[in-house]
């Protein structure tokens, strides 16, 4: 591509997040690329791609990545942590969607934000015409649009993250927020179960007060029931399920049957 096309670096996925047009997810744990292809050709709106608890490195994220585009599901990258050069390789890597873990203060998000933006608005060092972003330079005005489509979401999962709420959700930069309710859960005593009625409640009114600040709001279900619930709250984009959760499952399920008519 010698011509610079605007339209090639479009974030359909941010689009419709930011009118609140629901997308729904997958979760790649694993690290396999093989994984990514064979989820890609299902047509979620998004696949996200967990840094911070899958065995990854920026190589097999892009690689994912790669297995991914010819298929039109947006990717959207948990790093391992919120740090500015690990965000700018992902950038550099042609990741237009973050998903910053464990933001716990309006500080903290500041400095996410700027990591995600190029001078005078943010810290991001420039290097599009050498990387996978700008097309290893075939994408001159790269600097000039590629900002308006990325997209950050901070992802709050402690109670001190809970208290801050309004200055994180409020920080210039941050496009949505993503719930974490598994380490939420393990933080207010419920030790990851996020199913029961109380974390639920709070849940519940986590979506509806972000919404109220003006932001997006994203999270993760259990099931396709619960999925419905957190929309009907208001989430704008939900992960439903997981590579490594989903083959686990398959493998006793169908290991359990087998085992039942075996005499």
């Amino acid at each position: 591509m010698n011509v610079f096309d605007k339209a090639f670096l479009h974030n359909k996925f941010k689009a419709a997040v930011l009118e609140h047009k629901t997308q729904i997810g997958f979760g790649l744990v694993s690290g396999s690329a093989v994984n990514a292809e064979i989820v890609a050709g299902s047509g979620y709106d998004f696949i996200w791609i967990d840094g911070e608890h899958g065995p990854n490195t920026v190589t097999t994220i892009i690689d994912q990545a790669r297995a991914i585009a010819p298929y039109g599901s947006h990717v959207i990258v948990r790093p391992l942590e919120a740090d500015r050069a690990l965000i700018k390789q992902l950038l550099d890597a042609g990741i237009q969607s973050i998903i910053a873990p464990m933001v716990e203060s309006g500080e903290q998000a500041e400095y996410i934000a700027q990591s995600m933006y190029y001078p005078a608005r943010g810290k991001r060092g420039f290097g599009a015409p050498a990387v996978r972003a700008g097309r290893w330079g075939r994408l001159p005005e790269y600097i000039k649009h590629a900002e308006d489509e990325l997209f950050l979401a901070v992802q709050i999962e402690s109670k001190k993250g809970v208290e801050n709420l309004k200055d994180i959700v409020t920080t210039d930069g941050v496009d949505a927020v993503f719930l974490g309710p598994a380490d939420l859960a393990v933080d207010m005593g419920y030790f990851g179960d996020f199913s029961g009625e109380e974390m639920q409640a709070t849940i519940e009114k986590l979506i509806k007060y972000v919404r109220a600040l003006g932001k997006p709001v994203g999270t993760i279900a259990g099931s396709p029931e619960e999925a419905k619930r957190y929309i009907d709250w208001g989430a704008s984009f939900v992960v439903v399920g997981a590579d490594t959760v989903f083959l686990a499952h398959m493998a006793d399920s169908v290991l359990g049957a087998c085992r039942s008519i075996v005499k």
